[in-house]
């Protein structure tokens, strides 16, 4: 099964971007199987709820939030991001975001290492990339970075394009190995592991009446490490999290079939349809039924990417 996010665009690029809950990875399709970069653009709905839970992808990322602000958890830490800064993530590190107060776009650069010349990449993207402590960078942004982003909000194909992202991706990482330097303290592989292996449990077994013991006994540590490491990577205890989870695949639900409300309330995990009720609407601010009326696409209006 795989999930939908925020309302994607690829404008005039070829991509697409899903999410694939058995193993959290960010899908993407690439310009070409030569050019490994994807580039789209993002629309959250703050009164939706829109949020993209925590995921990974094989390639680095670069995101924009060139309106609004969201808020985004990486390796532990939150943060705002906003159109004054740029945010690159490593590849295969657990990120997620959500809005604030009002409604989000970002454009985000997906990329492949081997998009880079093999010289260099030996001699200096991979020992920085490698270096204790890297997840992630907080890049403020520059006039001429800005202008070039405003110019991939209307990207259109042409071989001046390539070049022109191409001329992008390595100014970025001209500028960050000029003046970044990773964290002192490497991270915990060892606990990002067991972190991961937890969110993959509870992204295949969610709809199970799951226990703090069975996700603990799962990863093979105790109640107490396992609560720990949600409350570090999540702000949030596994079971809270769980049913947050829990709630945004009903939402999906809700929006993209035309399933009974009580159908998808037991297909989620919740027996109980009135307290099912109550969940979604205190996080999405509308009863299911509501919020279907309100934000479902209908099929004579809905929207292509």
């Amino acid at each position: 099964m795989n999930e939908s996010l925020p309302k994607s665009s690829s404008g005039n690029i070829d991509g697409v971007i899903l999410m694939n809950k058995k193993d959290l990875k960010e899908q993407l399709q690439f310009f070409s199987d030569e050019f490994h970069i994807s580039m789209y653009t993002q629309t959250y709905i703050h009164t939706k709820g829109d949020h993209i839970p925590f995921h990974w992808h094989d390639q680095l990322q670069i995101t924009w939030v060139y309106e609004g602000t969201l808020e985004y958890c990486v390796n532990g830490d939150s943060f705002h991001l906003s159109d004054d800064k740029l945010l690159l993530v490593n590849s295969q590190l657990m990120h997620s975001s959500k809005t604030i107060r009002q409604d989000a776009k970002t454009l985000c650069i997906n990329f492949s290492l081997e998009v880079f010349h093999p010289m260099i990449l030996k001699h200096y993207i991979v020992p920085f990339l490698e270096s204790k402590g890297f997840s992630y960078i907080l890049l403020p942004l520059k006039p001429y970075q800005s202008d070039t982003l405003k110019r991939f909000l209307d990207w259109t194909k042409s071989p001046s394009s390539y070049f022109l992202i191409m001329n992008f991706l390595s100014q970025i990482f001209e500028n960050v190995l000029r003046d970044h330097n990773p964290k002192d303290s490497p991270p915990n592989y060892e606990e990002i592991e067991m972190f991961h292996n937890a969110l993959n449990y509870i992204y295949e077994h969610y709809a199970e009446p799951l226990t703090l013991q069975q996700i603990a006994a799962q990863i093979m540590t105790n109640n107490s490490r396992i609560s720990l490491l949600f409350k570090k990577y999540t702000h949030m205890s596994p079971v809270k999290f769980l049913n947050k989870y829990r709630l945004y695949i009903a939402k999906d639900m809700i929006l993209h079939t035309d399933k009974p409300i009580s159908e998808i309330s037991e297909t989620v995990g919740y027996n109980q349809l009135s307290y099912f009720i109550q969940k979604f609407r205190e996080s999405y601010g509308f009863s299911p039924l509501k919020y279907r009326n309100k934000y479902a696409l209908k099929p004579d209006r809905e929207e292509k990417f």
